[in-house]
């Protein structure tokens, strides 16, 4: 594609512009090969303006910059390099209007919700793909590197599905995305909102904030798009006060659209009566925990926005055994889960409470360089429903990891509680300490097969622990 075509209509002082042929648009300098547009950008820990050099090196022809630099080829000097990076992306690859785009966000609930509706769109007849926290889906399926990847990522993702016949694409979106406008770019056909509860405050630095980042998915919803948001979380009132045109509520104590009726709950699964429009609808699904019942109608809410029949959309719910890491169960009444919030511990726990004949375990710890106040919440959390907590390490990264139990310490509300900082030897404790009927949580990784400690990312799988743990006995 000529540069000329891509610079069109985006705002910026042009220098030394001649046009010449992109072959790719990269903003990792590592990946700049001939003809490639440079685009540097700001990150967390490196400017990608530091590595302009090295990009040309590689055979950048162009690029898009926040200042001026000292080159001869031609570069785009503009505001925010983020902003033209969608942009630039979208005129690259193409927009993609033919798919039907489905964006998922909310604290908690975002990957088994995607996963849901996954399987929903395809019990339907349509080639899904699927960008999320633990996999990109499409002709493969390939670890995440994030949850929501950057803006040129997605849009070579996109590409990729549609090279591979993919006709609809669901997306979990997390408030850093929103933030880093890596989705400003994305029109959805449907806006999931899950809920909100505290998280990532060093980054949003308030709740009002974080919230805010996360109203924005609906900005970027399709002229004719609908919304599918909780009816019964304290944000719906944020929600209902924005100027959605297509809505469709969900809930289980407030009157909404789609209502559900827990009719079993057990270690096995739960039963659910789902309502809408007068009609009800009985499903039996594998995923455990009550919680679980507000992802299965926000995926058959998404159903009921894009005209799948109830059916269709009971099988595709039913067929899902389970995701990876998500209340995941590794032996008999031993289970991990991601719960890395002060609700989403909460919530497991409670859930787990329901099944246990004798004692509830949580082993839990919280991660480095991450919001420090929710520490003592989670604490809290986890003394206030478990008969036994034992506190360990995360992912302390460049804290040290006795001090962020010194601060999950300080919300502890019984003396029913351990501090064991080696995450193995914490587990391996737990186990011992287990007997028969009781249950185990091991919360805070789930999906994760890394430890990162300091600079260095190591092995480390609670699954893999547990079953090594439990392999004799």
């Amino acid at each position: 594609m000529q540069l000329s075509k891509l610079f069109d209509g985006i705002t910026g002082e042009k220098f030394h512009m001649k046009d010449v042929d992109i072959l790719t648009v990269e903003f990792d300098s590592r990946k700049v090969r001939a003809g490639t547009l440079f685009v540097a950008m700001k990150g967390g820990k490196y400017d990608g303006h530091d590595f302009v050099d090295t990009a040309i090196e590689r055979g950048a022809v162009a690029l898009v910059v926040q200042r001026k630099l000292v080159t001869d080829i031609p570069q785009l000097v503009v505001s925010d390099t983020r902003t033209a990076l969608g942009k630039i992306a979208r005129r690259f690859y193409g927009d993609f209007t033919d798919m039907t785009k489905i964006a998922i966000t909310g604290t908690n609930g975002k990957t088994t919700t995607s996963f849901l509706i996954h399987s929903i769109l395809e019990m339907s007849g349509k080639r899904t793909g699927l960008i999320g926290t633990i996999y990109y889906i499409g002709e493969v399926r390939t670890k995440a590197v994030r949850t929501t990847p950057e803006s040129l990522d997605i849009f070579k993702m996109m590409s990729e599905f549609k090279e591979h016949g993919v006709e609809a694409v669901v997306m979990e979106v997390s408030s850093h995305g929103l933030a880093l406008k890596r989705v400003d770019e994305m029109l959805f056909r449907v806006a999931v909102f899950t809920n909100l509860s505290q998280d990532h405050l060093n980054f949003h630095k308030t709740i009002d904030l974080y919230r805010e980042s996360k109203m924005r998915i609906f900005s970027l919803l399709e002229p004719h798009g609908y919304a599918v948001f909780n009816n019964d979380d304290p944000t719906s009132e944020y929600i209902r006060k924005l100027d959605l045109k297509k809505t469709i509520t969900y809930g289980m104590k407030n009157k909404s659209d789609v209502q559900a009726e827990i009719t079993e709950d057990t270690v096995n699964g739960l039963g659910i009566d789902l309502s809408y429009c007068g009609h009800t609808y009985h499903v039996d699904s594998q995923l455990i925990g009550s919680y679980n019942a507000y992802n299965i109608l926000a995926a058959y809410a998404v159903a009921l926005s894009l005209d799948i029949d109830t059916d269709t959309t009971i099988q595709g719910i039913e067929k899902v055994k389970g995701v990876k890491g998500r209340m995941e169960r590794v032996a008999h009444n031993i289970f991990i889960d991601y719960a890395h919030t002060p609700a989403a511990i909460d919530n497991a726990l409670r859930s787990l409470k329901n099944y246990a004949k004798g004692k509830l375990i949580i082993v839990f710890g919280c991660g480095g360089d991450r919001d420090k106040d929710k520490r003592p919440q989670m604490a809290a959390a986890a003394t206030k429903l478990a008969d036994l907590t034992i506190i360990t390490s995360d992912n302390p990264r460049s804290e040290h990891p006795a001090r962020i139990i010194d601060d999950i310490v300080k919300g502890v509300v019984t003396k029913h509680y351990e501090i064991i900082e080696d995450r193995q030897a914490a587990i391996q404790r737990a186990i011992a300490k287990k007997e028969a009927d009781d249950i185990l949580l091991v919360a805070g990784k789930g999906h994760e097969d890394y430890q990162i400690i300091g600079n260095k990312t190591i092995k480390f799988d609670d699954a893999e622990v547990i079953r090594e743990c439990t392999a004799n006995l």
